[in-house]
């Protein structure tokens, strides 16, 4: 059992879709703002590389509410995005879903709002979620628009995609 926000969200085992990668990857982010982009070069770079039959890399670009559908039938799912997690810019922290604290508007629900927080919500209530879920937030430095990512940021994508890479290696 895991808490949003306040909101109990019981982990009922989803249906497993064994014609699908059993772990998923997703980059969150836009390009076109500076370190909110981060996830989604991460994504870029780990396509490029070789990983297991059982993995699975996506662009989750900034879909919000799209990322549910990709969730459904997987056994586990690593999310990386640039959040405030009060660290200094660059740095990272890894967490689970029953340790995330995700910020929202608890009173109004727009589709032309939902972000991650929304989608966790949704698949949840439809049974989608995976069973296990990692987020690694990344504190950004800029989120100016630009199509570059600033040096702080870009100096820990190394050790970032060396974190993610080690997640594959549990539970495998």
């Amino acid at each position: 059992m895991c808490f949003i926000n306040g909101e109990n969200m019981t982990l009922d085992t989803p249906t497993l879709d064994p014609t699908l990668p059993a772990t998923l990857i997703i980059g969150l982010g836009n390009l076109l703002r500076g370190d909110d982009g981060v996830g989604v070069r991460v994504a870029q770079l780990l396509a490029r590389q070789t990983l297991p039959n059982d993995v699975e890399v996506v662009d989750g670009g900034t879909q919000g509410l799209g990322l549910v559908n990709l969730m459904e039938g997987r056994r586990r799912m690593i999310l990386v995005d640039a959040a405030d997690v009060g660290k200094t810019p660059g740095e990272f922290v890894r967490f689970t879903l029953d340790k995330a604290v995700l910020r929202g508007d608890e009173q109004h629900l727009s589709i032309h709002t939902a972000g991650l927080r929304e989608a966790l919500l949704l698949a949840q209530a439809l049974k989608m979620l995976p069973d296990e879920v990692v987020i690694f937030g990344v504190q950004p430095a800029n989120l100016d628009w630009t199509n570059a990512l600033s040096p702080e940021v870009d100096a820990t994508l190394p050790d970032l995609i060396s974190a993610v890479l080690s997640e594959l290696a549990v539970n495998s």
